[in-house]
Parts: C-alpha cells; structure tokens; sequence
C-alpha cells in the first residue's frame, strides 16, 4: 500500500532542472479546485481543446460517482506552489487479460495538466507526470500481491503508443471504437521496478 503523501521528481522544463513534487491522493475538493476549475484556462483553440480525449472530463464528479467503490483509487502529482498537475483513477480489483487468474490494477483515467502537454502549448512546464502516476500504480498492484501488472484502455495516437511501449506495455487488444488496451506483464513491471530501485 502506498502511504500519501510521498515525496516524487519531476523535470521542470523551462529550468532543465528535476524538481520536488508530491504524490497525493486526489480528492473531490482538490479535483474541484486545482483540475475541474483550472486544467483547460490555458490558450488553446477550441479545435484544440476538443481534440484532446479528456477535456471533457469532470474529476470531482468522477470521484464523487465512485466515493463508495473501495476498489478505486485516485492520486495526483502536486507541485510545490500546490497546483495538480496530472491525475489518475484506478481500480485494484481488476483482473489481468494476458495472465488469466492473475489479478490487475485497471487504469481508468489518467492525464496530465494541459498546461504540460508539449503538442498544446509552446512552453511546457513540466515533464514526467504520466510515467510518475503509472509508476505509483504498478508499485501499488505489486504491494497488494498483484504483481505490479496494470492494465489500461488508451487512445490509438502514435505518441501514447510509445508512451506505454517504451514502458513494457504490450497491446492485448484493438477495440472497435479504436482504443487500444494495454497491459504490463508481472515480469515486466518487476523490471521497472528494480530498475527504479523499488526492489
């Protein structure tokens, strides 16, 4: 079990520096005040802010509509001026799709700030919030004996493709809305893990 807050780095681009952040969990008034009511008051165009999967996304009512679901967790990477800049929402009762019997951790939801994003804006901010957050859940699914395997279902684009092989993730499957799953074999998180020096 992760025990939040947790100190975690990230790499503050504009300073080419890795910088100190927090690993927290994510609750209804912080996803009210720091996601829902700032995340998308950046300048982008509408065409762009559409194009983005998640902009739709309301955190404090995801939450909400899973605050009695003790399977689901949710964490946040927290700069030190206290903005959030990624989320995630997953569940630890899932079951592993290239290990049948074997349980998962399922991703559900998990983004960075827009702020952050280098397609969206000309200066981002900071970098590894993703792998920071997919991280915390492999850690998380290894703890609670599940292996450190995680599964997710992720958009198709090119640029989140690399993102989950250059991790270990294999595609298990192509769904016919286009989205891909994606799992993390036991192996290959434990591998990760090592290598950032968790076991």
């Amino acid at each position: 079990m992760l025990v939040l807050p947790e100190d975690v780095r990230i790499f503050n681009v504009q300073r080419g520096v890795a910088v100190r952040a927090k690993l927290v969990e994510l609750t209804r008034q912080l996803a009210a005040s720091e996601i829902d009511g700032t995340w998308w008051k950046i300048p982008v165009s509408k065409t762009s802010r559409e194009a983005e999967d998640d902009h739709h996304w309301e955190w404090r009512k995801l939450l909400g509509e899973n605050r009695n679901n003790l399977a689901m967790n949710a964490m946040a990477v927290q700069s030190v001026g206290g903005a959030i800049e990624g989320a995630t929402l997953y569940r630890i009762d899932a079951n592993s799709q290239l290990e049948p019997g074997k349980g998962a951790v399922y991703v559900s939801r998990l983004a960075t700030a827009p702020r952050n994003r280098p397609w969206l804006v000309d200066s981002p901010k900071y970098k590894g919030i993703g792998t920071v957050l997919l991280l915390a859940g492999v850690r998380h699914s290894y703890s609670l004996g599940l292996g450190g395997r995680v599964w997710l279902t992720s958009l198709p684009g090119e640029q989140t493709r690399n993102f989950y092989h250059k991790r270990g993730f294999e595609v298990i499957f192509q769904n016919p809305d286009g989205t891909i799953d994606f799992e993390l074999s036991a192996d290959k998180a434990q591998q990760w893990l090592k290598r950032e020096g968790y076991l």
